[in-house]
């Protein structure tokens, strides 16, 4: 008892205190913005597509645009995070997407809505590494499960906030006022710079570039303690250098890459296209009006944020984010099957579609969110989450761009297709990953050389 008490405090230790709150909730604001800015989207289709009388592939062209943006942005600005630190990425980022947000009051063509949605899915992709790699830098290991987790809920509130948005908007002004509506993203992401304001750099990044004094203050600043964290030795800076991404398709980091690209990489082939979509694919299933489907894409992204809260609050460091990932995408497969069989069944369809959405986004997503930060060292942090995002994006792209398509040469066929790769999925999940619930950073990596072999982990300090 007496030798816990007297453990020197480290950068995982504790419990939350002074900023460290604060600093994780902006950064979880950024997931905020990326799911308004998705269902802003997804409710102006219904007057974007009249008005430009799009086709099958501009429809595709226009909802994957953001998705090829978040690809690449998160792609490149993942080593930027890893060698420049986590900060300069953190307000950047906010800043393009409130340019590319207001300028959709100037859209006339289609082309220009294209663009703008890829500048606005390189902002997002570009906040991504950096929100993330904070998130698991400043909380705790005890709570880290639980801020890294509410990413989800709060994508979930921005898609319900959205939805409120444009069903307001459209109410007042009629759907001709759609570009409004898509303007509205850049309040949110202006507010979410001021909170951001004061944010240090993160104390583990810090570290690994041997400036251990600033990551003592930006410790003793986030925790508001006046304790120091141990010290620990630090390379030279001449011989120090950045690590190599090659550390990556290396044991024991290659297979966690592996699982973690293959799991949001098919999570968001099927699931963006589906929230993306939802009330086109509601109207055309169960032939509501514009405004019913908006309310029950509305009722579906409720569902989604107290799934989230419940899974924050209470699984996510109960029974662990592999035991989530994999009963959640289980879930998703029984649902795609059962609105694939019940197909001309309004209730039956309507059902289950709150059933996926609301464990897509409220259960695996969430998983994920809590999950991928904390897999990968310290060094390559940014750079890891840069690579998943980006596949998982990539996967975003091809689902929106072609569920259209295949909807419409396959009808109910392509809910029983989507259920087949979610199954892929589970196993891949279920064979690949490791639980990371409630170990420090550096445990995890030393629960993956236990693993998977390779290289033994070094972290704070690069050799």
């Amino acid at each position: 008892m007496s030798s816990t008490k007297a453990a020197p405090p480290t950068f995982d230790s504790g419990g939350l205190r002074g900023h460290q709150p604060r600093i994780a909730l902006t950064a979880v604001g950024g997931y905020f913005v990326d799911g308004y800015d998705l269902l802003i989207l997804s409710g102006a289709l219904l007057a974007i597509t009249p008005e430009f009388g799009l086709n099958s592939i501009q429809l595709g062209a226009l909802t994957a645009a953001a998705f090829l943006g978040m690809a690449l942005g998160s792609a490149t600005t993942g080593p930027l995070t890893d060698r420049f630190g986590r900060r300069v990425i953190f307000f950047s980022s906010m800043a393009l997407f409130v340019l590319g947000s207001a300028l959709f009051l100037f859209a006339q063509q289609p082309w220009q809505l294209i663009a703008l949605r890829f500048v606005i899915g390189l902002a997002i992709g570009a906040d991504m590494p950096a929100a993330a790699s904070l998130i698991a830098e400043f909380i705790p290991a005890r709570r880290r499960g639980t801020f890294t987790a509410l990413g989800g809920v709060a994508w979930m509130l921005g898609a319900l906030v959205a939805i409120g948005v444009v069903i307001g908007i459209f109410s007042l002004f009629g759907t001709g006022a759609w570009r409004w509506a898509m303007a509205t993203g850049a309040v949110g992401a202006v507010v979410l710079m001021i909170l951001r304001h004061g944010t240090p750099e993160s104390p583990h990044w810090l570290r690994t570039q041997g400036r251990e004094e600033e990551a003592r203050a930006a410790w003793r600043y986030a925790t508001g303690s006046a304790e120091e964290p141990p010290s620990t030795p630090v390379t030279p800076a001449a011989t120090r250098t950045p690590a190599s991404i090659r550390r990556l398709f290396r044991r024991p980091l290659l297979p966690l890459l592996v699982c973690m690209c293959v799991y949001w990489g098919v999570n968001n082939l099927y699931g963006s296209a589906i929230t993306l979509y939802q009330p086109t694919l509601i109207k055309r299933i169960v032939d509501p009006g514009t405004f019913t489907a908006l309310i029950f894409t509305a009722c579906t992204s409720a569902l989604a944020v107290v799934i989230g809260l419940v899974v924050c609050l209470v699984l996510i460091e109960r029974i662990g984010r592999r035991a989530l990932a994999v009963a959640g995408t289980s879930i998703v497969v029984v649902a795609m099957v059962v609105i694939w069989a019940g197909f001309h069944h309004a209730a039956v369809v309507l059902v289950a579609f709150g059933a996926v959405l609301g464990f897509i986004n409220g259960g695996t997503s969430m998983a994920y969110y809590a999950w991928a930060p904390e897999l990968f060292p310290t060094a390559v942090r940014g750079r890891a989450v840069g690579v998943v995002n980006m596949v998982g994006k990539l996967g975003s792209v091809v689902g929106t761009f072609a569920l259209p398509t295949v909807f419409a040469a396959w009808g109910s066929g392509a809910f029983l297709l989507i259920g087949a790769i979610a199954l892929v999925n589970v196993v891949c999940t279920a064979l690949l990953s490791i639980e990371t619930k409630g170990r420090s950073l550096d445990d995890i990596q030393l629960v993956a050389h236990q693993r998977y072999g390779g290289a033994a982990p070094v972290d704070q300090v690069r050799q």
